[in-house]
Order: C-alpha cells, then sequence, then structure tokens
C-alpha cells in the first residue's frame, strides 16, 4: 500500500470539503448539518516495529581523495569521467611508466646473470681452478660494464643533441610570430641546421615547406598536426598564423637555447665520467688476467664454498630489486581499492602531466562508495539503549514513495559532541536491495527508527486509529458498507457523512508491540474489516501524528 500518497490525496479531499462546509456556513448563516468525511483504513497483515525515533543524514561508507596518487609524470590512460561506476580492482587512470620498465628490464638481465653466476659456482664447487672461474667471470662482467658504457654515451650523446629543440626565427616575417613546436628524437650524429621555408602551394591547408640544411625534403603543412623534418626523427606543428616566405632554424643540437651552455656541460661530465668507467674496467680486466695467472695453482674447498654463498647472495639481491621494480610499474597504475562513483575529476586527460603545485589545474577527483551509512545522534539516554549490530530502520524523506531501507548499527560513538546537550554519533550500515528504484546520494536526509521489538506477519492496525477509555484501547468500526462507500475508500480512503452524523461503532482491542506508524492487534479485530482513523476535524492532526514517516507496507 502506497501509504503517503493515499495520505495526501485524503487531506486534499477533506481540506475541500472542509472549506465548502465553510462557505456553505458562512454563506447561510444556518446550523444546518454540513457533508464531511471520515479516513477508513482496513485491517491488515504485516511487520510492527517499536523504537527509538530521530532523523538523520545519508553519506557514503567510503571516500577517497585520489589526489594523493597522483604523479608529475603524463597521463598515459584514462578509463574514467565524472559521474562514472568503477569496480574494486578497476584501473582508473596510468602514468607514463616508460622510464621504470627500462629499469624492470635491467632488473631482469641481473637476475639471469646472478643465476648464470650461481650455476657456474655449483658445477666449479668440484673443480680445483674455481678460483680462475671466478675471475673469467668477474672479466665478462667488466666486459659487459664497457658494452653498458658505450651505448650510454650514445644515448647521452642523443640526449644532448634533443635537448630544448625549438625554431628560431630565420628573417624579419617570422620574428613576431607564434613559434612552431618541436617533436620527435633526432636519430642521427651529424650536427648542424635545419632550415624551414614555408610558400604557398596546392594542399588543403594551402601551404606547403621546403627543409634544407642537414637534410633535403618537401612536406605539406597540416594545421594543428605534426609533420616530418626530413627523414631523422623530427617534427614539426605550425600554428595558423603562417604566410609564404616565412623561414625558420632548427638547431641540432639547439646552439641558441639559452640552456646550450649547461646542457653541453652537463653532456661532456657524463661522457667524462663513462670514458673513466671504460678506463677503469679496462684495467681491472689487466689486474685480473694477471690474477688468473698468479692463482691458477692455488684454490681451496673453502674458497669455492665462499663463491657459491656469494653467487647465492647476489641472487637473492637481483630479485628483491626486480620485485621492487615491478611494485614501482604497478605504482603507475591507480587502482580503485573499492566499488564507487568518481567525482570531481578536472582536466584529467591523456597526455597531460600533473605538477602537484599550488596552480596545477588538475585534479584527479573523489571515488565515493557504493556503500552508504546512515548517520545520527542520540542522547545519553537513548544511546545506553542500543548497540553494535542492532536493526535500524531508514526512510528518505526526499523519497517518501520508496520502500523502507534495513540498516545496521555498526558504530557508536564515546564522546559526545562539543556543542550544548550532550549527544553521542551513531553510524549504520544501509543494507542497499538490489531492486531500489531510488538512488542514494550524499546529504540526503532520512526518519530514523532503532527497532527495539517487533513482531512479523501479525494482524495491524495505523498508530492513529486507536482511543483510549479507562485506559482501555478502542478503536471505531465500519460496518454495513455500500459497493461505492468501499470504492470511495479504495480510491480516496474516506467515507463521506453528515456533519452531525455518528458513524461506526466503538470496539475494544488487546494491542501488542506498539509503533509510531502502526500496532499490533492480538484480538478484537479480523483482517479486512474497516477502521475510521480520523474525521474532517481530526483528520489532519492524525495525520500528522502518522507524521511524513508513515512508511508504504514493505511486506
Amino acid at each position: 500500500m502506497n501509504f503517503i500518497k493515499k495520505q495526501k490525496t485524503k487531506i486534499i479531499v477533506l481540506l475541500g470539503i472542509a472549506l465548502i462546509g465553510y462557505w456553505y456556513l458562512q454563506s447561510n448563516k444556518t446550523e444546518e448539518p454540513t457533508l464531511s468525511a471520515v479516513v477508513v483504513e482496513q485491517v491488515e497483515r504485516g511487520d510492527v516495529t517499536s523504537g527509538i525515533e530521530t532523523t538523520g543524514e545519508i553519506i557514503a561508507a567510503q571516500k577517497l581523495d585520489l589526489d594523493v596518487y597522483k604523479q608529475t609524470a603524463r597521463i598515459d590512460a584514462v578509463n574514467v569521467v565524472n559521474g562514472g561506476k568503477v569496480l574494486a580492482g578497476d584501473v582508473l587512470l596510468s602514468f607514463d611508466a616508460s622510464d621504470v620498465l627500462v629499469e624492470v628490464e635491467s632488473s631482469r638481465v641481473g637476475v639471469v646473470q646472478a643465476e648464470l653466476t650461481l650455476e657456474n659456482e655449483r658445477l666449479d664447487y668440484t673443480d680445483p681452478n674455481t678460483a680462475v672461474r671466478t675471475l673469467e667471470n668477474d672479466i665478462i662482467e667488466l666486459e659487459t660494464a664497457i658494452n653498458q658504457a658505450e651505448v650510454d654515451k650514445n644515448r647521452v650523446y642523443r640526449t644532448y643533441l634533443n635537448a630544448d629543440l625549438e625554431p628560431i626565427p630565420a628573417n624579419k616575417t617570422t620574428e613576431n610570430k607564434v613559434r612552431p613546436t618541436i617533436s620527435g628524437l633526432y636519430l642521427q650524429n651529424v650536427t648542424g641546421e635545419y632550415i624551414v621555408d614555408v610558400y604557398k602551394s596546392g594542399a588543403d591547408s594551402g601551404y606547403s615547406y621546403r627543409v634544407s640544411g642537414l637534410e633535403s625534403d618537401t612536406t605539406s603543412v597540416l594545421f594543428g598536426l605534426p609533420t616530418p623534418i626530413g627523414k631523422s626523427g623530427l617534427e614539426i606543428n605550425f600554428s595558423v598564423d603562417l604566410n609564404a616566405n616565412d623561414s625558420w632554424t632548427v638547431a641540432v643540437p639547439n646552439t641558441y637555447a639559452p640552456e646550450y651552455v649547461a646542457n653541453r656541460e652537463v653532456y661532456e661530465e657524463e661522457i667524462s665520467d663513462l670514458d673513466l668507467l671504460i678506463t677503469e674496467s679496462r684495467v681491472a680486466i689487466a689486474n685480473k688476467e694477471q690474477e688468473i695467472e698468479d692463482f691458477s695453482q692455488t684454490d681451496s674447498v673453502q674458497f669455492r664454498d665462499l663463491g657459491v654463498a656469494r653467487a647465492q647472495a647476489e641472487l637473492a639481491q637481483a630479485r628483491e630489486q626486480l620485485s621492487q621494480n615491478f611494485d614501482v610499474v604497478q605504482e603507475q597504475n591507480i587502482v580503485a581499492p573499492f566499488s564507487g562513483t568518481i567525482e570531481g575529476m578536472e582536466n584529467v586527460v591523456v597526455g597531460a602531466s600533473p605538477t602537484r603545485d599550488t596552480n596545477d589545474p588538475i585534479a584527479l577527483g573523489t571515488l565515493i562508495s557504493d556503500d552508504f551509512l546512515v548517520t545520527f545522534s542520540l542522547s545519553a539516554v537513548d544511546v545506553s539503549k542500543v548497540e553494535i549490530g542492532q536493526l535500524v530502520l531508514v526512510n528518505v524523506t526526499s523519497f517518501p514513495e520508496a520502500p523502507t531501507l534495513e540498516a545496521m548499527i555498526i558504530e557508536i560513538s564515546s564522546l559526545p559532541n562539543s556543542d550544548g546537550v550532550a549527544q553521542y554519533e551513531v553510524q549504520a550500515l544501509v543494507a542497499l536491495p538490489d531492486d531500489l528504484p531510488i538512488t542514494l546520494r550524499e546529504g540526503l536526509l532520512a526518519d530514523i527508527e532503532i527497532v527495539e521489538d517487533v513482531a512479523n506477519d501479525v494482524l495491524r492496525i495505523p498508530s492513529a486509529a486507536i482511543s483510549y477509555e479507562n485506559r482501555q484501547a478502542q478503536v471505531r468500526v465500519l460496518t454495513d458498507l455500500t459497493p461505492d462507500q468501499k470504492k470511495t475508500i479504495d480510491t480516496l480512503s474516506i467515507v463521506r457523512k453528515m456533519s452531525d452524523e455518528q458513524v461506526g461503532f466503538m470496539v475494544d482491542i488487546e494491542l501488542g508491540v506498539t509503533g509510531a506508524f502502526y500496532s499490533e492487534v492480538k484480538s478484537g479485530l479480523t483482517q479486512g474489516q474497516y477502521l475510521i482513523v480520523g474525521d474532517t476535524d481530526s483528520t489532519e492532526s492524525a495525520l500528522s501524528e502518522r507524521g511524513p514517516r508513515g512508511r508504504p507496507d514493505n511486506n
């Protein structure tokens, strides 16, 4: 039964009847009887609860500010949108992990090398020339270090050539124009300059450009998209501020950049360090070759035991380093720790890079859980009557037609609120049914009943229908209703009568569990009987007593 909707309809109809009667009395100035009505309900079966009543607020069970995971790396993937639902374990977004993946591969190589070293130590355990084999392995490692240093020298040189590349105006027409942007990676070892000259053409953009200097090429301009400068990896992206005869210079390395001197110093320092490493490694190789010659006749079981133990320790260390690098890779992904909804994302797009400073326009948003709590306050007297795990009935006041929700108390504050009369905060976890017709949100207000007593599947009547005489509970019962009257009750829950007419008769009843909205009837009534809940003089107050928390039957 949709209780709230029916009560609203009753009030509107009864107020209309009352206004008509009042107007009629004022117009005729007579004491003649006027048309009135009484609110009627049927005796039904259902659940009855009684307990402590209060009001509360719906809040999310968990909220997580995702900005705590913000990094200063480029965003590689965005898998969510504002208002989007996510499940626990979903990857919300990912940051650039290319540098970390290089470390992972390097760690894998280290593990393989350590495994080979341990295997050699074990195979050579009975070999009297273990010391020689160890030195030979050291030489292999040194040669590997030299090879890696040569690779690193090439990488450092490549970084030096590509540092701060940008176009420089090559004539007066481009001095005050918005500069194109340079992207890509220069892959050649030759240094020098590119000259980019723009001219009108039959391309879709109306322009093409001619490349000279380090390479020669001709390419159509595509506004807003990078196009190649030659075939060595660099690309240029023109703005719409473009004219024929525009000319730009791209120096590799960029000797025009203010940072060029510093870049050059860093490059020379890194090359010097790598050259020193190569020199020292070659000296170490020569020394170990001499040691091989010196120790080829000396070895012992104790020395071989030490070699195996050292190889085992090195393998354990290499595996730990690999595990740590894997953890770092995982940290590049923001994973939802619980299911919920994303809110508050701002400027989170692929390619953007957070800065983490106060002016950072990127906000990763907040993850709000799908689970909700209802929070409310109780006095010192009432809070002593509740306990963890106790049932709470929740009615969201913004949705009076929604079903009553059940919740379970999970937290009771030991400290009172600091304001005025002591009130203790209580939280209950709401159990959300799969077919809930509304969407819970933070801040919704709710009417609360902490259940102390409950009677299931019993005869029940609206508590507003009960009156007392000499402490005996009574209700007024209607009988002999016409089909038209029953039809009016089914649609409007009222029966019309004259104002001076007394309808129905009083019946003594025995009550069981008595709640704010319904009461259990143990004897005196049968299911389906019609009861008078109130008349035009008492309808509004009767409905008020049943209140906005009057709930539809959920059974």
